[in-house]
């Protein structure tokens, strides 16, 4: 049995079922729901979807390149604003890369700090790549996810994954601080629409 919230699984468990009888189950505690850390600032909704996004809710019913979506960027983003500022798409043949800036007070910069990356489908192997304040992280491995165009063809929907850095208090500073998002591959792109890229379901900094 698996629970979702909107589009993501958050509690699973295996649940026997005895034929003719009745199996009843009774409360449980979703102890997965990543909404419930506590964040210094999230971005979107942990939900599998990226409805609350720029161009987000028009993803099954236009191509990304339709002239009535309002552009997609290259954004610069602080985090605060309208959700639906952020791009629902991350492509790096055209809105790339992605500027988040944020604030930290003294003691938040003192501290290290997890960076989650959460997304819903992803083509041509796109992950992120990700710098913050000049300082670059590890580059993550491709995420698993269906041989398909996938945004391009009307859907978000893919494998639910989530990319995670620790980074150390020294790549923080005291006051203004940036995060810049670019999409990386290994296999070459079919043009702007057709690059490696993902579509995003949240973007958070941990406390």
């Amino acid at each position: 049995m698996t629970v979702y919230k909107g589009e993501l699984a958050v509690y699973t468990e295996s649940v026997n079922i005895t034929g003719g009888s009745t199996t009843t189950l009774n409360t449980r505690t979703i102890n997965n729901d990543p909404s419930k850390a506590s964040s210094i600032w999230r971005i979107g909704n942990w939900d599998g979807t990226p409805s609350e996004f720029l161009n987000g809710q028009t993803i099954p019913i236009r191509h990304p390149s339709d002239s009535r979506n309002p552009s997609w960027g290259p954004v610069s983003y602080a985090t605060g604003s309208a959700t639906n500022k952020f791009p629902a798409i991350q492509f790096r043949g055209q809105n790339s890369p992605t500027t988040v800036t944020f604030s930290l007070n003294s003691s938040q910069a003192a501290s290290s700090h997890v960076l989650n990356i959460g997304i819903t489908a992803a083509y041509n192997n796109g992950r992120p790549s990700v710098t913050i304040n000049g300082h670059t992280l590890t580059n993550p491995a491709a995420s698993s996810q269906p041989n398909s165009r996938s945004f391009t063809i009307g859907t978000y929907r893919g494998n639910n994954t989530t990319f995670s850095w620790n980074i150390p208090a020294s790549y923080f500073v005291n006051g203004s601080n940036t995060v810049t998002i670019t999409p990386i591959s290994g296999s070459s792109d079919l043009g702007n629409w057709l690059s490696a890229g993902w579509v995003y379901d949240c973007v958070e900094l941990l406390k």
